[in-house]
């Protein structure tokens, strides 16, 4: 019986000993923040807001790295020719401001520089051809940002865009 026990102890131990993990050679990975994720309606593709985070965080680990990636170097500024203009809002019965870049509606909890960034339906972009459709970053604090929203080359004159509508 004391031989049975002494058995059933090492079995164990020996148990235990194979659950520890042991360490390994990893890539770095980056925790981080995205805010204002929803789905999105870009024409042909529709995103869910699962989708819209998981481009939005790729675009935001890129950024804080200070890596880019594919023919075209992304993520990379959101080019507002234009300029930028600020003014209020009105919905319901409060104002919210708003940013109007291009004719693009960004909240205005989503501060500039903005990053765009290809995003994919199941996929995340790693380079290669971009595909039509964009998802714009900003608030950029290390790996932290916030959606600003999901664009698309889909029926907008020339290389424009236009922006996808919440779904």
């Amino acid at each position: 019986m004391l031989a049975l026990f002494r058995i059933f102890t090492l079995l164990a131990l020996s148990a235990l000993a194979l659950a520890i993990p042991t360490p390994t050679k990893s890539s770095t990975l980056f925790n981080r923040t995205v805010s204002g994720a929803a789905g999105a309606n870009c024409g042909k593709n529709t995103f869910t807001a699962t989708e819209v985070e998981a481009a939005a965080a790729a675009a935001a680990s890129h950024a804080a790295a200070g890596s880019q990636i594919g023919k075209n170097k992304y993520p990379h500024r959101f080019n507002n020719r234009e300029g930028m203009l600020t003014m209020p809002k009105y919905t319901a019965s409060y104002p919210i401001t708003v940013f109007l870049i291009l004719g693009f509606e960004f909240q205005s909890n989503c501060n500039p520089p903005f990053l765009e960034f290809p995003i994919f339906n199941s996929k995340v972009y790693t380079g290669g051809s971009p595909g039509p459709d964009r998802v714009v970053i900003g608030n950029l604090s290390g790996s932290d940002s916030a959606v600003c929203g999901v664009i698309t080359h889909t029926g907008a004159s020339g290389n424009g865009f236009l922006q996808c509508e919440a779904s």
